[in-house]
């Protein structure tokens, strides 16, 4: 019987997987991909899509057989921003509510591994405000030409309510995703469970314009049954690079009579259509998958590593003001700084030379200022938010300070006074407990600290606002020394550190009484024509200067010689944290011809143990990175955090400007892409010419900051503290 049973059960498999190997219906899905630039400028892209909706109103007349999908909110904001008369919006929400036109969900092609959980639900909110204005739902999100997505995709389009998600990823990258088959659907679930019926092509978003013909069609369609597709219906995406209407409508035209001259039922048709009846004959068979796959084209955002951090720090800042509801979601500031954010994560959004050919020189440079604005904008508009939280009448003896970070541990406060002395500290009192904070200063600055000469002290600070009572000033004794001793040795009570004299460190443990991690600070750096052949970065230390108060102890390491100029470390007294940066001076990166496109620097920190590799994505710790069946790339996109947890061991380490990250399991080591550099582009007026300025408004010396920390587990509220230290939102002042 049991035997009989088992029998029975393979054939009714057999029975309803050949049911399902013949294809008969096939979706043409016409649209237009958006590249914000690429092509030809900002503005000139804008335009484009004006007209192509204006054009669009006039072909769904012309062919009432066509449908059309407008890929992402962005095109259809640029027709909105023009005010069209309300007929014609009304027009357009009809064909909508026809079937015939579908508007797409996301902003427009993201790059979500860039992102944290704020800007990845933003994606969503136009699109679905513009629908429930307009009494329609949006059933679909569209992203193409990205190889891979973060795995907190998912739960934020189902948060929004979307259930569908479409991609042509791009062809270049086709063996990245490495399910079977060219062309794949799934559920696609998320850490929080959230899932979306998702359409992957291999063959990219362009797919479509290379059938021509009925039986090209026909033959796609056969090597599919061949391959052992197990669906009746097939989707066939038609779009090329902000190409319009253009090849939707050749596609038809090449196509429409395809019902009559064939046996497979041919419609030009709508994302949401094919999914509907891919849910309704095959939802309960449909392969469910978690995990994720992005980082592949997050790193071009290192060509613009100051632009990139404004943004970082815009995102972080806002999100958390927005979850502790300090702020109005319509203020106008809000809103320009949500835009401007997305403008930014859009894949095309980093400075750089630009495509080969695509751009003259002068829209190369008016390309990289828009892209750089849209970091500037953002990041304005937040520090405007955070203005808006200073109390109408202050007091000059109170401190305002907006806290960002977790309240469960201690923070590093930087704030300003009227008129500074290195020889006093700046008496404070908070919830009954009394602080010194001590004199700094810093040669170069960031987004994350913008004061160079200041007090700072470490506080444990509710999460939100809060105000901090100025006592008065008190004598301090400042130990500060300089010397050119081959090997420096800064401690406190939880790590001793030895700096070499080719400007790497030790980490000794003394908990553990181990080494933790050796020769951390070795820099490489690689040609983007060949990137996996690096040298390494040779330095030389000038000098030490030493620096101790009560607080902390810390180092500076001035180097010489090299692009890289000084490394910073900071030793509180009383938590298990060390605090370290590198200083890059961009005017001494050797000029880099076209030949070798640009160059990439890396930093490696060897960790003397073994582990897994984890990190944090948009909202989301990934456990295991190869759980989505695609390839990883070298570095991956690191929203604050990323570890390497053992049951004996775990370290833990927070990063701001640096947001590319991997693990190198042959050496052992985390290995960081901290930026590309150009120097050289190939423009369609003039050749080959240098770029003079690629990231306007960058200073020339960038700053990368990070934490560590070694514990039983990994550390998440230091590595958050970190990345959202309190923010001082008025001057002291000590008289």
């Amino acid at each position: 019987m049991m035997r009989r049973a088992i029998l029975i059960v393979v054939v009714m498999i057999l029975s309803v997987t050949y049911a399902f190997g013949k294809i008969d219906k096939v979706f043409i899905i016409p649209f237009s991909h958006l590249d914000i630039g690429f092509t030809k400028t900002q503005e000139e892209v804008s335009k484009e899509y004006v007209e192509m909706i204006n054009s669009l109103l006039n072909m769904m007349d012309i062919f009432p057989d066509f449908s059309f999908t407008i890929e992402t909110f962005w095109q259809l904001e640029q027709w909105l921003e023009t005010s069209p008369e309300p007929f014609e919006i009304q027009k357009l929400v009809q064909y909508v509510k026809d079937g015939r036109l579908e508007i797409a969900g996301a902003y427009a092609s993201m790059h979500t591994g860039f992102m944290n959980k704020l800007s990845l639900s933003e994606t969503f909110n136009d699109s679905i405000r513009f629908a429930k204005e307009n009494n329609f739902v949006i059933t679909t999100a569209l992203m193409n030409d990205v190889p891979g997505y973060a795995q907190d995709l998912p739960d934020a389009l189902s948060e929004s309510g979307i259930p569908y998600f479409m991609s042509g990823i791009n062809d270049k990258y086709g063996d990245v995703l490495q399910l079977p088959g060219l062309v794949n659907i799934f559920y696609w679930e998320g850490p929080n469970h959230g899932k979306v019926l998702t359409w992957i092509t291999k063959a990219s978003y362009m797919e479509g314009i290379t059938f021509k013909s009925i039986s090209s069609i026909e033959s796609y369609v056969e090597r599919l049954e061949e391959e052992g597709y197990p669906y009746d219906a097939v989707a066939i995406m038609v779009a090329t690079d902000n190409g319009g209407l253009g090849p939707g409508l050749v596609s038809y035209l090449n196509l429409h009579e395809g019902p009559l001259l064939s046996e497979l039922q041919i419609e030009f048709s709508t994302p949401s259509k094919f999914f509907k009846r891919m849910e309704e004959k095959y939802g309960d068979v449909i392969p469910v998958y978690k995990g994720d796959w992005s980082g592949f084209w997050e790193s071009v955002k290192t060509g613009g590593p100051y632009s990139s951090s404004l943004i970082r720090w815009s995102q972080e800042i806002l999100q958390e003001l927005t979850s502790s509801n300090m702020i109005n979601p319509e203020d106008p500031l809000y809103r320009t700084a949500i835009k401007n954010i997305l403008l930014y994560s859009e894949h095309g959004g980093a400075p750089g030379a630009g495509w080969p050919g695509n751009y003259t020189l002068e829209q190369t440079h008016i390309f990289n200022k828009t892209v750089t604005d849209y970091a500037s904008t953002a990041y304005s508009s937040v520090r405007g938010l955070l203005d808006e939280l200073v109390p109408e009448k202050t007091e000059p003896s109170k401190l305002y300070v907006f806290n960002p970070g977790n309240s469960e541990t201690g923070s590093l406060l930087k704030f300003e006074i009227a008129e500074w002395n290195p020889n006093i500290g700046i008496l404070l009192e908070f919830e009954g407990k009394e602080y010194t904070a001590y004199p700094f200063t810093s040669t170069y600055t960031d987004p994350w600290n913008q004061i160079d000469k200041g007090y700072e002290v470490y506080m444990k600070l509710p999460k939100g606002n809060s105000e901090i009572v100025i006592k008065g000033i008190t004598d301090i004794k400042r130990e500060e020394s300089k010397d050119r001793e081959n090997d420096q040795i800064v401690e406190n009570g939880f790590y001793r550190i030895v700096i070499k004299s080719d400007g790497t460190f030790d980490i000794f443990d003394k908990d553990l009484k181990t080494w933790v991690a050796k020769d951390v600070g070795t820099f490489e750096h690689a040609y983007t024509s060949s990137i996996e052949v690096r040298e390494k970065e040779r330095l030389a230390i000038r000098a030490y200067e030493s620096y101790e108060n009560p607080q902390q102890k810390s180092v500076k390491v001035k180097i010489d010689s090299s692009p890289i100029v000084e490394l910073d470390i900071a030793l509180p007294s009383n938590e298990k944290k060390i605090f370290f940066s590198y200083f890059i001076d961009q005017t001494k990166i050797p000029y880099i011809p076209y030949e070798n496109h640009s160059i990439n620097y890396f930093l490696k920190i060897p960790i003397s143990s073994g582990g897994k590799f984890v990190y944090r994505g948009p909202d989301s710790i990934v456990k295991d990175p190869y759980e989505f069946s695609a390839l990883r790339p070298g570095q991956v996109a690191v929203r604050d955090l990323f570890a390497l947890e053992s049951d004996g061991l775990t370290v833990t380490m927070g990063t701001r400007q640096t947001f590319m990250v991997g693990f190198d399991s042959k050496t052992n080591s985390f290995d960081c892409l901290l930026l590309r550099h150009y120097d050289e582009t190939a423009t369609k007026d003039s050749g080959i010419v240098r770029l003079e300025n690629v990231e306007p408004g960058s200073p020339d010396v960038l700053t990368f900051s990070f934490f560590f920390t070694t514990g039983r587990e990994i550390d998440l509220e230091g590595a958050e503290n970190f990345m959202r230290p309190p923010i001082a939102l008025t001057q002291a002042d000590a008289k």
